[in-house]
């Protein structure tokens, strides 16, 4: 059997049985895998080693007729501290979710890891996790193709335009000419529109390089979750259990 190396973020672990575990491995060139952790609930054992959810590793793998097998590993970091915080922790089980759904093969898989390690990072610095999860979202649909229409009102073309809306039906910026007769549009003011600008031109690794305001941070969120359920045909539903906090 073919022995196989790739770099991967582990987003789930599920015990196997007494001894093993099976994880899921987003990798940089396989996309989305499953892999079984032999040996690796027994504590101290060499499997259980990089086998723990949130570690980035190197991973040799082998293929059987239904999943991967784990040969060994190469942890390069993990992201435990981030569920020392029950906020930021489900700000990052809600960009992995995301992010599982982005992979489901193996042709973005690449930059959807990247993205999300930045982002990951961005977290465990403290920044803001709503800010950080929303520009994954956005940046995101990017990634996989989906990327809302700003070069200029998506529907009449002009470039100039005093007042900007982003429009859900015409996925992307209308004028306020345009914005009268869409009722699935949302006023946006000069800086979340640049916000908005700023993610789908800037690169993965300095994306989540800019802060918003209170208010324009909360249209920004708006927008970016709707945006992506829509183009995901998905609700997102794990930010929900913080409103019960």
């Amino acid at each position: 059997m073919a022995i196989i190396k790739t770099k991967g973020l582990i987003i789930r672990e599920n015990p196997y049985n007494d001894t093993d575990k099976m994880l899921t491995i987003l990798t940089e060139n396989l996309g989305k895998v499953s892999v079984s952790a032999r040996n690796s609930r027994k504590g101290g054992s060499r499997s259980s080693y990089g086998t723990q959810v949130l570690t980035y590793g190197e991973y040799v793998l082998f293929r059987g007729k239904d999943f991967y097998f784990l040969n060994g590993c190469d942890v390069i970091t993990n992201f435990y501290d981030l569920s020392s915080d029950i906020e930021t922790f489900t700000y990052a089980a809600h960009m992995i979710d995301m992010a599982e759904d982005a992979c489901i093969d193996s042709s973005s898989a690449e930059q959807v890891l990247i993205l999300l390690l930045h982002g990951l990072n961005a977290l465990r610095k403290k920044r803001n996790p709503l800010l950080i999860s929303s520009i994954f979202a956005l940046k995101l649909t990017h990634i996989i193709g989906y990327p809302p229409y700003v070069s200029s009102c998506v529907s009449c073309n002009t470039r100039e335009m005093e007042e900007i809306s982003f429009s859900f039906d015409k996925c992307g910026f209308v004028c306020e000419k345009c914005a009268k007769g869409d009722s699935q549009s949302i006023k946006i003011g000069n800086g979340v529109a640049k916000a908005i600008l700023y993610v789908l031109c800037t690169d993965s690794g300095g994306v989540y390089n800019f802060n918003l305001s209170e208010e324009n941070l909360k249209i920004f969120s708006k927008i970016t979750l709707k945006y992506i359920e829509q183009r995901m045909e998905k609700q997102y539903k794990k930010l929900e259990f913080l409103n019960e906090l």
